[in-house]
């Protein structure tokens, strides 16, 4: 049986594809998840395979062979680990069951504390007061007493289990540390942590000293596609944190590419005043870690889309639309590797399905380590430059 879950799709295709293998026989079954009935905005952006409920994949790419050909990806394969595949399998029946529900039947409009909007969200949310939350259709998740939203999880599940990688012929019988995470928390079960926790844990796991690299394509200190815009420093404040309480280096990494954000280097730049903050403090001039951010452009990103106009007009383009671009999402520090599927904005973390995998293994991280070192000292990189020096007055 294979079974497919997509968003609407893109233009001109839509959900074509799936739907027309699942018209041909019994052992194909699609469906489409509108997580904008459910949030208001949002998508399925979950990329995984699941197989036999003993092999996944989690990674940045789309199912699609513009992903494998033209964009450059980062994912994570494990085989013949049931333990694991299995909970991966639990998040996805929750998008399925979503998928065959009427939203309209169990969402709610209300005003979010925690992000100080008026927001659609399941009427089992969190954010919803606990008593008017309804039952939810999906496995339960930890219940917090007296409080609003989805606080961290103290002791959040973990698997313990050994990870042999063929790649660097790396086999220890020792268990490592491994876990899940996912988005939005209202598909969370159990003590599974919500994606933002986990990125948030990744980025607090570095060594004093130590070093933090974070690559993503998307980065903004806000939503991107809600109507009233959210505010959201939940991954800036934690990095000026580890350069000041550690004295951390964090290496960040920004695709630019032919959709980027015009709004993100002003966030970016803010974030680099940290170094100008910690260093302008008596107490921790002498120990301030340092933040470095890098534009990284894939040969060719200003060449893409259609080849000609509607009216037959040669634009020059040489490769396809939303290609030439770094799609990796994943964070490493001394000890710990995060690959997952969500850019670093707010709507990826409550209103847009995702999923990570992270590990202690040793082996996954010195891989990650080099992935970004290789496009670290790449040709292909920009520092994104700190803001101008300013004068203040007092008077």
């Amino acid at each position: 049986m294979l079974r497919l879950l997509q968003h609407s799709g893109v233009y001109p295709d839509y959900a074509k594809e799936p739907s027309d293998l699942a018209s041909r026989g019994p052992n194909v079954k699609s469906v489409t998840l509108l997580l904008g009935d459910w949030f208001g905005s949002g998508i399925v952006h979950t990329k995984v395979w699941i197989a036999d409920r003993r092999h996944f994949y989690i990674g940045s790419a789309n199912n699609d062979w513009k992903s494998l050909t033209q964009v450059k990806e980062v994912g994570i394969y494990i085989s013949d680990c049931p333990q694991i595949a299995k909970k991966v399998d639990v998040y996805f029946e929750n998008l399925w069951t979503l998928a065959t529900l009427n939203a309209s039947d169990y969402t709610v409009f209300i005003w979010d504390q925690e992000w100080q909007v008026s927001r659609k969200v399941p009427c089992w949310s969190h954010f919803v007061q606990p008593e008017s939350r309804c039952s939810s259709p999906l496995p339960d998740y930890i219940n917090v007493h007296h409080v609003m939203g989805y606080p961290a999880i103290s002791d959040p599940h973990v698997f313990e289990l050994p990870i042999q990688s063929p790649g660097l012929n790396y086999s220890s019988a020792q268990p490592q540390l491994s876990y899940l995470s996912f988005a939005p928390p209202e598909l969370s079960f159990g003590k599974y942590q919500a994606d933002e926790q986990a990125w948030l844990d990744t980025i607090k796991s570095v060594d004093t000293g130590g070093t933090l690299r974070i690559n993503t394509m998307d980065w903004l200190g806000q939503s991107q596609y809600t109507s009233k815009t959210v505010f959201w420093s939940s991954l800036s404040s934690a990095i000026s944190q580890v350069v000041f309480a550690k004295g951390a280096t964090v290496k960040i990494l920004v695709a630019y590419w032919g959709h980027f954000i015009p709004y993100t280097d002003p966030y970016l730049k803010h974030l680099l005043f940290t170094n100008d903050l910690c260093s302008s403090s008596p107490k921790q001039k002498n120990s301030c870690g340092r933040i470095h951010i890098k534009y990284y452009t894939v040969p060719g990103f200003n060449s893409t889309g259609p080849a000609t106009l509607k009216n037959g007009t040669a634009t020059g383009n040489t490769y396809p639309g939303f290609t030439r671009v770094n799609h990796g999402k994943y964070a490493v520090s001394d000890a710990r590797a995060h690959i997952g599927t969500s850019n670093l904005i707010w709507d990826y973390f409550y209103t847009t399905a995702g999923v990570s995998f992270g590990t202690y293994s040793p082996a996954v991280v010195s891989q990650l380590q080099q992935i970004f070192d290789a496009d670290w000292n790449s040709p292909y990189t920009i520092p994104v430059q700190p803001l101008q020096e300013t004068q203040a007055y007092t008077s």
